[in-house]
């Protein structure tokens, strides 16, 4: 169990060390610039993040999605539908299953994970589940090329947007956008992006008048067990909410993308508040009672003051690229400035479930997506 967490966090961090330096810019304007490039009736060219052109169908209803987890949910929200979600990560179906997402669209729950065998993919099994095109993470070069092999299209989609490392939508924005030059259409992505920046101008406003000094310093702990500590940093998901949200990342000199720490480094950080994402079973208490053997988190400002929060899980989890992002923003922000920010996050939750995704959010699945079970970490 642990072999294979590691070699998560590993690959995870692998991954926003080698976009950090790729020229993720040039990508997404090349995949905006190329919308249909016509080739036949049947066919036509769109460009993926690793500035390649693939030939695909004009008309998509059978997609695999690989390692890049969230890309199904960004499917939904560009797309209003997981019916053409054929195949997904078995990863990204135990955080569908518990979302809300399975309530919405139930279709995502019918998507096919066989494909995937010890964390490698099947082409054989991949095959039989007969995608039209298979969606993979750009740093996983070798899956990709064992799936050209078959022939089936594949689109490289960039898990870090290295050049907007301040701006935590940028990378979901850059995935609506291929979608769009997949489908064709862009009005539930234009919605979003609006949403999210007037939600970004908004917090912006507001934290234009905040002193250096007065600004929280936080933590961001990805992954974690009795044995491992896992800290995010610069260059990652992690540290853009930070910055975006007005909070100091402890972590930002120290480290790039993720990397295992230990208390002794914890106590030097002694963060004000810390986060505790969705891709590990931690809860607050776990900390705040200080359950964990051989950890003692009872030392930790955060742990003191009771400043200890758990990201949420909607439509798909709210720490990585994701369609909730601007409640994400607003969500982080009040824990951080909760006199600046006094946001009812459940009312927030409802008013924007309704408007964007068209559905009613009950008391019960607002208090769920705030304070998801560890099921949802779940790999």
């Amino acid at each position: 169990m642990k072999k294979s967490r590691l070699t998560l966090l590993a690959t995870t961090a692998l991954i926003a060390a080698l976009t950090a330096g790729c020229g993720s810019n040039d990508a997404t304007n090349n995949a905006t610039d190329s919308k249909d490039k016509a080739t036949t009736q049947e066919e036509k060219v769109v460009q993926d993040q690793l500035g390649r052109d693939v030939k695909i169908p004009t008309k998509v209803d059978r997609i695999v999605t690989g390692g890049i987890l969230p890309f199904y949910s960004t499917w939904y929200v560009a797309t209003d539908s997981t019916k053409e979600i054929v195949g997904m990560h078995p990863n990204s179906y135990s955080a569908a299953k518990n979302s809300i997402l399975a309530k919405i669209s139930p279709d995502v729950l019918k998507a096919d994970t066989s494909f995937v065998k010890n964390g490698e993919v099947n082409v054989e099994e991949l095959m039989k589940i007969d995608p039209q095109i298979y969606f993979e993470g750009t740093a996983d070069e070798k899956t990709i090329k064992k799936v050209e092999t078959t022939g089936i299209p594949v689109m490289g989609i960039k898990a870090i947007d290295a050049v907007k490392n301040t701006e935590p939508m940028g990378t979901f924005n850059s995935w609506l956008k291929v979608i769009s030059d997949i489908t064709g259409t862009t009005e539930r992505t234009d919605r979003f992006l609006d949403e999210g920046k007037q939600v970004q101008n908004e917090l912006n406003e507001k934290l234009s008048k905040v002193k250096e000094s007065e600004k929280p310093r936080a933590m961001v702990l990805f992954n974690h067990s009795k044995d491992s500590i896992v800290v995010a940093g610069n260059n990652f998901f992690g540290n853009q909410w930070l910055n975006a949200t007005g909070a100091k990342d402890v972590a930002q000199k120290d480290i790039v993308g993720t990397k295992e720490v230990n208390m002794e480094q914890i106590y030097k950080w002694n963060p004000d508040v810390i986060y505790i994402t969705d891709f590990t079973a931690t809860q607050p208490e776990d900390l705040l009672k200080n359950k964990i053997a051989g950890q003692d988190w009872s030392q930790v400002k955060a742990v003191q003051e009771g400043k200890v929060y758990k990201t949420p899980v909607g439509i798909y989890r709210w720490f990585p690229p994701n369609g909730d992002a601007p409640l994400m923003l607003k969500w982080m922000a009040q824990k951080n400035y909760p006199d600046l920010f006094t946001y009812d996050m459940k009312t927030e939750i409802k008013n924007y479930y309704k408007d964007f995704y068209s559905y009613d959010v009950s008391d019960d699945e607002a208090e769920k997506i705030l304070h998801p079970s560890s099921d949802s970490a779940l790999q």
